[in-house]
C-alpha cells in the first residue's frame, strides 16, 4: 500500500486532537509519548519533527483552544452596531455557551494545568490570554466610555484590572467545581462568587449597577450537574 503523505499543518492537527481524546479520556499522567503515536499511527521520528514532548502538545493544545475563543468572538468584539454594554453581555453569554458545551473537556483540562510539572506552562497560558482578553475588553470599554455609560478612564489598565478580577473568579469557580464533595454547599458558594465578581467589575468600570451579566444562574447550574 502506497504511503500516505499529509501536510504538515494536518498531521499536527492529528496530533493535537489525539491528545484531546487521549488526556481526556486517559489523563494527562497517563498518556505517553507513544499512545500520541499510535493513535495518530506514525513513526516516533514524526511526532518528534513537531513536538519535543508531551508538554509541548498540551501547549500547542492551549493554542488551538485560543484560537477557537479569538474566532468565535472577534466579529462581535468589532460590529460597530452594538452598543457596549449589549456587547459585554453578548460575549459573555457566546463564552459561557462555548464553555458548557466542552464542560468534561474544560474540567479535565482544568486538572492537568493545575499539577505542579503544569504550573509554568499555566502561568504562561494566563499571561497570553490575560493579553488577548485585555486587547478585547479594551474596545468594549473605550465604546461605553463614548457612548457615556462606563464612567472610567484610561480603557487600557481598566481591561487589565477586569481581566485580574475575571482570572481570580474563574480560578474560584474552578477550585469548587473541582472539590465539590468536600465544599459546603458549592452552587451558592458559586452564585456569591457571581454576584461579588459582577459588582467588583461594574464598579470598576462605572457602569449602571445590574447591568452587566458574568454569567447566568441556568449556565451556572450547568457546571454542578
Amino acid at each position: 500500500m502506497a504511503r500516505v503523505i499529509k501536510a504538515a499543518d494536518e498531521r499536527r492537527c492529528e496530533f493535537i486532537a489525539a491528545a484531546q481524546d487521549l488526556f481526556y479520556s486517559k489523563g494527562y499522567e497517563s498518556t505517553s509519548v507513544n499512545d500520541l503515536i499510535s493513535a495518530v499511527g506514525v513513526s516516533k521520528g514524526a511526532f518528534y519533527h513537531y513536538f519535543d514532548s508531551k508538554q509541548a502538545v498540551l501547549e500547542a493544545l492551549v493554542d488551538d483552544m485560543q484560537s477557537q475563543y479569538q474566532t468565535l468572538v472577534g466579529e462581535l468584539i468589532i460590529d460597530p452596531g452594538i452598543d457596549a454594554i449589549s456587547k459585554w453581555n453578548q460575549l459573555l453569554v457566546v463564552t459561557n455557551h462555548w464553555k458548557i458545551e466542552q464542560k468534561e473537556g474544560l474540567l479535565s483540562f482544568a486538572k492537568i494545568i493545575n499539577m505542579d510539572e503544569n504550573l509554568p506552562l499555566k502561568h504562561k497560558l494566563i499571561t497570553r490570554s490575560s493579553k488577548l482578553l485585555a486587547a478585547d475588553f479594551t474596545v468594549i470599554i473605550r465604546q461605553g466610555i463614548d457612548e457615556g455609560v462606563f464612567d472610567t478612564q484610561t480603557p487600557t489598565v481598566v481591561a487589565e484590572l477586569v481581566v485580574a478580577v475575571l482570572h481570580a473568579f474563574s480560578d474560584g469557580l474552578t477550585d469548587l467545581l473541582l472539590d465539590q464533595k468536600t465544599q459546603e454547599q458549592p452552587f451558592q458558594r458559586a452564585l456569591r462568587k457571581v454576584k461579588a465578581t459582577q459588582f467588583s467589575i461594574e464598579r470598576i468600570l462605572g457602569a449602571p449597577t445590574g447591568s452587566l451579566t458574568l454569567i447566568d444562574q441556568g449556565t451556572l447550574a450547568g457546571w454542578f450537574k
